[in-house]
């Protein structure tokens, strides 16, 4: 069950932002006072090399000449120092950037406006490399881990810890969190996501980005913006997004029933209104085939396509949102990806061209990293190029320039939102005592435990394949994925997860000085790499870390009694990365006798249903922090147990996460039924002409999560007596479906619903004229049709607190049965028969007397029937006998009738 998100934070995120809201026309003040060169600066954000620039350096010509709006600080440009004063020397590198931004406006000749620098980076989690700032900051976990655990309320926390931490460092714009939906995941197989998304469905994406973006918001206090990857959604990629440009197979009606919904979600409140709002959109390289319809028909890398971009910020929600302020932002239009496409065509790179694209497709801020012409010899003289290219472009082309001030409008009104409507350098300048807000938080711990998930076996087959965790005489070999990294090109090398990690963890939590259930004698770790080798495949090149001989990595698996591996996603580009699947394939016997476990600590989905059969125990934990190592190393000693579920789709062992994400057949959707209009002391049950509303209770799907919003569920409404049946289709909203249905005659309507593949409800059956309401709960009968035992007895409900209030009743009154319908023909047959005795002789006129009784007998019996005014009190008070009190004196007063009748005509 979903956890409730803190109301205070919500409220607190709400505040925040909508205090940070100013009024429009202070842009459009700042607008008039620029000069077309100070205009269009603002549509860049640029990337630089070096940690600590000086007066000299190319980034301040652009901050004093070009007007920049912005930057973007990468590992890979060296703007990050090692530790231990990573954190120090990035506060320091954003204050000497806005300080030097804030001096050239107070420097130069006339009255030119303080405008800040936007300072942005990305920063995903579960270290690098997409995280940009490798250590120091809170350890936070990976999206899909997060996704895993089903629960927006992590999200929120780790884009709270985020957004606190970023903001104490100086920075106001997150390049994050990727709103890509990973659909399925085999075709995959040369994309990079990994697990840098929530997951494969399109409703829990849209719940865990709203919930972090809000939880950014509410850290920051406001001051970032936060800007989601990759509109309109790589989920379908099939090769690497940074090396090529993907050619995904959808059209745009296809594009808005998945890939688009996140992104639906993220901007259907203005920026500034709602916590939850996106700021702007990343646009990704993607071309799309058969976008509008035609099949044959591929569009250009939809950032560049003004047709194509055009439609989809033509959708609603985003031309309301784009209206309300929101911008689009390129991504990086140097990319490798992007300069292959235009090789493809015959066409070299000219930046100043593939920058006027970009814009005139619809980009606000463009996005300059490794952005050099092949005619330039470096990125600083395209830059430079291209900004004079656009103001020489805005002073000639008078719809150019209407354009460019559109998007520099947008673009001043998100900075003013982030200082709450004016510049100055002390607002933009964190104060000093910022930088202790970032810290250690034990988010990521929690996250880990939650997400674990057992793929196979199940948790019921573990005893029969390894009944106790290792002990301390038996041989354990730890074989990890160890990939290296550096926060910088002099920066000392740092690994994912070392060689040892895992080691380490287990003898620190049940060695001979903790638990004593292992001995370090016993106890060895080895690398992919090593495992690479000694399967055959020659390492290339010079290595980057040391690899094993294979007599020495013989010596070591051969007598071992566990293998354990520590598995991240395979990459072809990485050494040794698909090792285990080697071993698996084609050495079967070096595993067979021993116990093997796989830990995948990236996406779950890497092995196939083969190689999932000879393995032991397989876990998913979607994060290489030292938490998730540490959760493994539990889960190893079976001091916890996984209780996640995967929040993709995992091929090797059938889980299908549109099929988990539907409802559980084994549930039974409660029901309760309300008034549209609120009950009075008139009119205090239900009559014609009154529309009823019919609301489900949660329903959940075979996780045990509320099912996602627009799950179909139908309402079916039927009348007993004339075999008259209504449906009503619904969709769901966080997990409940209502119905509304008008009452247009008397008689007991009965109610139920089912949503596919959950078909058994509780059964409302509402007496419309006495408004009586009884609930019927049929009885959970897997293997059998159920049938339906009632519950509760039926009472009038009592008048409603108010429109919203649902009527429940407490108790119910008797209804009239079967057996007493019976009775009461009994009785009215034994006097018709007394009758025909008495009136026989009469000829025809008996015969009409005896009709009379009858006719009398069912009338009394239609008193009860019909719910007439004191049949509940007698049924109430004798039971089934009360029926033949009414039909033995209707038949009496038939029979009574006849006679004086028959003495009538015999006079």
């Amino acid at each position: 069950m979903i956890r409730k998100l803190s109301t205070l934070a919500w409220f607190g995120a709400a505040l925040v932002a909508l205090t940070a809201a100013p009024p429009y026309d202070l842009a459009e003040d700042l607008l008039a006072q620029m000069t077309p060169e100070q205009r269009v600066g603002q549509l860049f954000l640029v990337t630089f090399k070096g940690a600590a620039p000086n007066a000299e350096d190319p980034i301040f010509s652009l901050i004093l000449d070009q007007h920049i709006g912005g930057v973007v600080l990468q590992a890979a440009n060296d703007n990050f120092v090692g530790r231990p004063e990573t954190l120090a020397a990035a506060r320091a590198l954003t204050a000497s950037l806005q300080t030097a931004t804030y001096e050239a406006a107070a420097g130069s000749e006339g009255s030119t406006a303080y405008i800040p620098l936007l300072i942005g980076l990305a920063q995903e989690g579960n270290g690098p490399p997409y995280s940009e700032i490798m250590s120091d900051l809170s350890e936070l976990p990976s999206q899909m881990a997060i996704g895993a655990t089903w629960d927006p309320e992590f999200a929120r926390q780790a884009g709270e810890t985020l957004g606190a931490e970023l903001d104490s460092l100086g920075f106001n714009l997150l390049l994050g969190p990727s709103l890509d939906v990973l659909v399925d995941p085999t075709q995959l197989a040369l994309a990079d996501l990994g697990v840098r998304t929530f997951g494969g469905d399109s409703y829990w994406v849209s719940v865990m980005g709203r919930a972090f973006i809000a939880g950014v918001h509410l850290g920051s206090e406001g001051r970032m913006g936060v800007i989601p990857l990759h509109f309109p959604g790589l989920g379908g990629s099939d090769r690497p997004i940074r090396e090529e440009i993907s050619t995904v197979r959808k059209s745009l009606v296809q594009l808005q029933q998945i890939e688009l919904e996140p992104f639906f979600a993220v901007t259907a409140s203005a920026p500034g209104e709602d916590a939850a709002a996106a700021d702007g959109l990343l646009t990704g390289h993607i071309r799309y085939q058969g976008f509008q319809g035609n099949i044959r028909d591929t569009t250009r890398p939809i950032g560049l396509d003004p047709d194509a971009f055009g439609q989809l910020l033509a959708l609603e929600p985003f031309a309301a949102w784009r209206q309300a302020g929101g911008i689009t932002v390129s991504d990086e239009l140097g990319a490798a990806a992007l300069r292959r496409f235009y090789e493809s065509l015959g066409q070299s790179f000219r930046g100043h061209l593939t920058a006027r694209d970009a814009f005139l497709a619809g980009n606000d801020l463009l996005y300059l990293s490794e952005f050099r012409s092949d005619a330039d010899p470096d990125q600083l003289t395209t830059v430079r190029n291209t900004m004079g290219f656009f103001a020489e472009k805005y002073r000639d082309d008078a719809l150019f320039a209407q354009r460019v001030d559109e998007s520099v409008l947008r673009i001043l009104r998100l900075k003013l939102r982030l200082y709450e409507g004016a510049f100055a350098l002390d607002r933009v300048l964190p104060p000093a005592e910022a930088a202790d807000r970032a810290g250690p938080s034990n988010l990521a711990l929690q996250v880990a435990r939650a997400a674990a998930a057992l793929l196979s076996p199940s948790a019921a087959e573990i005893p029969s394949l390894i009944a106790a965790p290792p002990e301390i005489g038996e041989r354990i070999v730890f074989i990890t994925d160890v990939r290296p990294y550096r926060q910088c090109s002099s920066c000392e090398q740092i690994e994912g997860i070392g060689r040892t990690a895992l080691e380490s963890t287990v003898l620190a939590l049940y060695g001979t000085r903790a638990a004593g259930q292992v001995g370090a004698w016993n106890l060895t770790s080895l690398t992919m790499a090593d495992l690479a080798r000694y399967l055959g495949q020659p390492p290339p090149g010079v290595p980057s870390i040391p690899i094993l001989a294979a007599e020495e990595v013989d010596a070591i698996i051969r007598p071992a009694d566990w293998l354990i591996f520590i598995t991240l996603k395979s990459d072809p580009t990485v050494y040794g990365s698909n090792a285990l699947k080697q071993l698996l394939d084609n050495r079967p016997e070096l595993v067979r006798n021993k116990n093997v476990v796989v830990f995948a600590m990236d996406v779950p989905y890497d092995l196939g249903p083969t190689d999932i059969s000879k393995i032991d125990l397989y876990y998913a934990l979607y994060g290489k922090t030292s938490v998730f190592v540490e959760m493994a190393a539990r889960l190893l000693f079976q001091e916890i147990s996984a209780v996640g579920a995967p929040p993709v789709s995992v091929p090797g062992i059938g889980y299908d996460l549109i099929e988990i994400t539907s409802p559980d057949p084994d549930q039974l959707i409660s029901l309760t039924i309300q008034r549209e209009q609120e009950a009075t002391e008139a009119a205090p049950g239900y009559a014609i002409g009154d529309a009823v509303v019919v609301r489900s209770g949660l329903i959940l799907d075979h996780n045990g999560h509320p099912v996602p919003d627009r799950t179909p569920v139908e309402f079916v409404a039927s009348y007993q007596e004339e075999g008259i049946s209504i449906t009503h289709e619904a969709t769901t909203l966080d997990g409940f479906a209502t119905a509304s249905f008008t009452l247009d005659r008397l008689g007991t309507l009965t109610i139920v619903a089912q949503s596919e593949p959950a078909n058994l409800s509780e059964i409302l059956q509402l007496n419309v004229q006495e408004g009586i309401v009884t609930v019927i709960t049929p009885t959970m009968e897997p293997t059998a049709t159920a049938a339906p035992t009632a519950t509760a007895e039926p009472a009038t409900p009592t008048p409603a607190a108010g429109p919203g209030a649902a009527v429940r009743p407490e108790t119910e009154g008797e209804t009239v049965s079967l057996a007493a319908l019976s009775l009461a023909l009994a009785g009215v047959a034994g006097l018709a028969g007394f009758g025909y005795r008495v009136f026989v002789r009469q000829g025809l006129a008996g015969v009409r007397a005896v009709l009379l009784m009858v006719i009398g007998g069912l009338i009394g019996y239609d008193y009860l029937a019909l719910g007439l005014p004191g049949s509940q009190e007698l049924l109430g008070s004798v039971g089934v006998l009360g029926a033949l009190i009414p039909s033995l004196l209707g038949a009496v007063a038939g029979g009574v009738g006849a006679y004086f009748w028959m003495r009538r005509l015999a006079n």
